[in-house]
């Protein structure tokens, strides 16, 4: 099972740490039991504190943690509460905290910031020269104090490479299942949010953010060719003409692209056209037919297979599940 630590901050606001701890929980729960293991949640979704003392919330109630910063282990995903107020006791004076964060996501964890959460990462000098997203409210307070962060309030989620943040509890819910599709794929990310987000209704779409994570590189030529398979996904696309125009042989193109991104052009433009058709199913009464013509499918078959193979059902599956939810 995963490692998840959910950082409590003084001040938190406790409907965020709940939800977050709440989501995970029942990931935990679902994929013990899918993979025939005894199910232990708690011992693998902890709520972290500074001192290991429960945090006294913005309303007056204490939020009871199970572990010290100073005792955490290595995980997998580290998410990072709301807190009341534009700046607090935390956010000033708490190295210990940035110094897990930095050592964590050396180690490869994904780190989470919800609401104004991405304060901690941007604190942590993780942010600079990335894009983030923050509670609208306070964006301006945060622009002064990271000038160096690429700050986009208006996005409900970025992704900079493992670093997530989400401006509300809304958007907080959907990068809370995107991760967990990451940690455990999609069967128990969609059980989750069947099981727990019923009525949930998202106002926004995950395609455009979809792969922020993948172009944190220097490469220009390959940020150009990740670029146009975004914008021409739906059509018949011959991989080996695309590195001609670029001005690359297909080998060298394979080389540099899967360099820059850690993943092959061909795979780009299948998570690309995946990401495309879920938004479909999700969003739209189009056939199934119709969602593989407009991704860049004309053999409804093929697509069919590929979909199941990428998602682990099959696309009237999926929109079913979806309408459930």
């Amino acid at each position: 099972m995963k490692k998840i630590y959910i950082y409590v901050p003084d001040q938190a606001i406790p409907m965020s740490v709940a939800l977050i701890k709440d989501l995970c929980w029942v990931a935990t729960d679902y994929a013990s039991r899918q993979q025939g293991l005894k199910s232990e949640p708690d011992s693998y979704v902890q709520l972290v504190s500074r001192d290991g003392k429960p945090v006294k919330a913005f309303s007056g109630n204490t939020i009871a943690v199970d572990i010290a910063l100073a005792d955490v282990d290595p995980s997998d995903a580290v998410f990072l509460g709301a807190f009341w107020g534009e700046v607090n006791a935390d956010l000033d004076d708490n190295p210990a905290l940035y110094h897990w964060l930095r050592k964590a996501y050396a180690q490869g964890s994904a780190i989470i910031g919800v609401s104004n959460g991405p304060f901690f990462i941007a604190e942590a000098g993780l942010l600079d020269h990335k894009v983030a997203t923050v509670y609208p409210i306070v964006a301006d307070n945060f622009r002064r104090r990271y000038p160096e962060v690429v700050l986009t309030p208006e996005r409900a989620i970025t992704d900079a490479g493992h670093l997530y943040c989400a401006n509300g509890i809304a958007s907080g819910c959907d990068v809370i299942v995107a991760v967990i599709e990451q940690l455990y794929g999609a069967e128990v990310a969609r059980h989750m949010s069947r099981e727990f987000l019923l009525g949930f209704n998202r106002s926004y779409s995950l395609t455009d953010v979809a792969f922020d994570g993948q172009k944190y590189h220097q490469d220009k030529q390959i940020l150009q060719a990740q670029q146009w398979l975004e914008r021409h996904h739906n059509e018949d696309i011959k991989l080996e003409v695309l590195a001609e125009d670029i001005g690359m042989s297909p080998r060298n193109f394979s080389r540099r692209f899967k360099r820059a991104t850690g993943g092959s052009p061909r795979n780009y433009l299948l998570q690309v056209r995946m990401e495309a058709a879920k938004e479909l199913l999700r969003t739209t009464s189009l056939s199934i037919a119709e969602v593989a013509y407009k991704v860049g499918y004309s053999d409804l078959s093929y697509f069919s297979r590929i979909f199941q193979r990428s998602e682990s059902c099959m696309p009237h599956i999926f929109r079913e599940e979806i309408k459930r939810s």
